[in-house]
């Protein structure tokens, strides 16, 4: 039979999706602003180290060599590009008018070890957040790969297992364009050897949204939200309309029902004929 979420439980997962996301877009935030203000003191260190090749190579115009001023060139051209990186990446023309300005007008040895170390302890912040902010495996890309089992066991029922998809339950979802929510969802393999993922609103039968499944595979993540961490488990399906996450918490029952029977239809799909194909027939 098939599982069922009570409207309680919905709420629950709904408002932790809401929290997660709220935090999820501040520590993007903070670590933009991380990343960006790294670039600036970085872009100045150069602009520094421009204005002090130059400076050299016009001390003495008729003794200066063809090396200082092909380094003079090359330390332009790098504080150049690192103020158009900075830019790309959000920072204020202002912003960096002001910090290079800065950095040009003050050239001795103090000056520069001070903006080096400057640079240097903003670029380990923004590694220390890019480092935290990808330890963060909840419904994200970069969770561990789980491969799919081989449905040989002697108890699979792929006619019962079927029927249990068709029926569908209700489940989390997160959608192509990364939003979370509670959906019914069911799968079926149709008479045109297409497997077919069904995603319709709560109680609200006309609304069905549906795509041709391509492939799949698994993920798993820890839910920090629980006491004892449990191991969790998402279907990801590639369709025709983008990927779909479906998350089946951490029942491994239900996660292997589910994950073994789509597979088997995809296998069916792609060696069966319309004709064989009848006595699946949804």
């Amino acid at each position: 039979m098939p599982w069922k979420i009570t409207p309680f439980k919905n709420i629950i997962s709904i408002k932790k999706w809401l929290k997660e996301i709220k935090q999820r877009r501040k520590e993007e935030g903070r670590l933009q602003r991380a990343e960006v203000h790294a670039a600036i003191s970085v872009s100045g260190v150069a602009a520094a180290l421009a204005a002090i090749a130059a400076e050299n190579s016009k001390k003495d115009e008729y003794s200066s060599t063809a090396k200082e001023a092909a380094v003079a060139s090359a330390a332009a051209l790098v504080a150049a590009q690192c103020a158009k990186v900075a830019e790309a990446m959000g920072a204020k023309r202002e912003q960096l008018s002001s910090v290079i300005g800065s950095a040009m007008s003050g050239t001795n040895a103090s000056d520069i070890l001070t903006l080096t170390a400057a640079a240097a302890t903003s670029l380990k912040g923004a590694s220390t957040l890019k480092a935290r902010s990808g330890c963060k495996n909840r419904l994200n890309g970069s969770a561990p790969i789980l491969p799919i089992e081989d449905n040989n066991d002697l108890d699979f029922n792929f006619e019962k297992h079927r029927t249990i998809l068709a029926k569908g339950t209700e489940l989390s979802v997160e959608t192509p364009d990364g939003n979370y929510t509670v959906r019914t969802v069911s799968v079926t393999l149709n008479n045109e050897a297409k497997v077919m993922l069904k995603i319709r609103k709560l109680n609200l039968l006309r609304s069905k949204k549906e795509s041709i499944v391509l492939d799949l595979h698994a993920e798993l993540y820890k839910d920090s939200e629980t006491e004892d961490s449990n191991t969790c488990y998402l279907i990801v399906l590639t369709t025709s309309r983008g990927t779909f996450k479906l998350d089946m918490a951490d029942d491994y029952q239900r996660y292997k029902t589910w994950a073994t029977t789509i597979n088997h239809m995809l296998m069916l799909s792609t060696s069966f004929t319309k004709y064989e194909l009848q006595y699946y027939k949804t």
